[in-house]
């Protein structure tokens, strides 16, 4: 059984409430006037039928199709008992209406060809005796239209429905989206310079063992510089996060033209690192930062798994692509380099996201390689 909520609606109430005043106040009016038609079969009868259908129109809503049934059985009772001929259609008509636009299409459909068949077929056979012929279809073709209107107001509620869910279902993607690229960006960045603090402290404290008299002096203004790099890159994330209405970040986004303070940051852990630079064609902005990111989480990976002491940086801009190859020299079995959360899923994502291809994998003479190539014209 449903609630007293669910059974009376705003909508319904008003559309109720507005056809029983008309309804009544017409059909009054004419019967003091004494302004009838033909003479009902039965009036008592026929105002019962007028009653059932104001009454069954409050309902029209959580009802749709007994509604529609009980005004129309009602209605096709009340005009041949009846001897006033009133506005007792209407309660019908929105009821029929109603139907069509809550998507019941096939049933309004079938009411509505069965009442155009029972009024033209009764009035032929009548000899339009209540309505002449040009009145008996103009009334059949509403009876027609009604059910039609119906239908484009279902369309483009289901249209609107639609609509609404595939806006929220891109905002919930680029949600997504925005969370794993952050995730990204801040493995990348930050984690690349807590690996060379972890590996810079690790080796200090190692030699520091051997020797209690060993300076690390040095090894902290590496970890210093090191942190104020990371976090210079932090605050300018938050700060892009902060600035949601803002187009673009404050500060300089990550860039080939950083490699070569990434490569002497790495070089400060003890690294050789040999960084080449071919090539001075104008470079997207999102492929620029994605080559840095893919050198940057690789060089990344060779301190932390690698065992490394040599590593091959190698950036080639042509005409129309973007190449870069990191290659080490350390065990090249990639088995802490393929462990989950270190960058390898992301470096992929970076690359093929943009159009480009990405490959990783251990060398035949020993070590480790990353390959990525991106095209110039980023895909829209």
């Amino acid at each position: 059984m449903k609630p007293p909520a669910a059974l009376f609606r705003p909508g319904d109430l008003v559309a109720g409430a507005v056809n029983a005043v008309v309804v009544l106040t017409w059909s009054f009016v004419q019967w003091e006037l004494r302004i009838t038609d033909t003479q009902g079969l039965n009036e008592g009868l026929a105002w019962a039928m007028m009653g059932v259908s104001i009454v069954a129109l409050f309902f029209r809503t959580p009802y749709p199709l007994t509604v529609t049934l009980v005004t129309w059985a009602a209605t096709l009772v009340y005009y041949p008992a009846s001897s006033t001929d009133g506005p007792m259609l209407s309660a019908f008509v929105v009821s029929l209406y109603t139907l069509a636009a809550l998507g019941r299409l096939v049933a309004a459909s079938v009411i509505a060809a069965s009442t155009f068949a029972i009024v033209v077929v009764s009035e032929i056979l009548a000899d339009f005796a209540h309505m002449t012929a040009s009145e008996t279809f103009m009334l059949s073709g509403w009876i027609i239209a009604v059910p039609a209107i119906g239908a484009v107001v279902a369309h483009h509620r289901r249209y609107r429905a639609e609509t609404l869910v595939a806006l929220e279902e891109t905002r919930r993607r680029s949600v997504a989206e925005e969370r794993i690229r952050i995730a990204r960006d801040l493995h990348d960045a930050v984690g690349h310079h807590l690996s060379l603090i972890n590996v810079q402290a690790t080796a200090a404290l190692r030699k520091q063992r051997k020797d209690p008299a060993f300076a690390t002096g040095e090894v902290l203004e590496v970890v210093a510089e090191t942190s104020r790099m990371s976090l210079r890159e932090l605050r300018a994330m938050v700060g892009v996060l902060r600035e949601a209405g803002e187009d673009a970040p404050t500060g300089p986004g990550p860039s080939i033209g950083q490699l070569p303070a990434l490569a002497e940051a790495a070089r400060a852990s003890g690294l050789e690192v040999d960084l080449r630079v071919d090539g001075t064609a104008e470079v997207p902005v999102a492929v620029d930062a994605a080559a840095y990111r893919v050198v940057q989480e690789s060089l990344t990976n060779v301190l932390r798994h690698a065992r490394a002491s040599r590593v091959q940086v190698n950036v080639v801009i042509g005409t129309s692509t973007l190449a870069i190859s990191v290659a080490d020299d350390g065990v090249g079995d990639a088995k802490g380099a393929n462990r989950a959360g270190n960058g390898l899923a992301g470096m992929r994502e970076r690359a093929e996201g943009l159009g480009g291809t990405f490959d990783a994998g251990p060398r035949e003479d020993g070590g480790f390689t990353v390959e990525a190539a991106w095209p110039l014209e980023v895909p829209k």
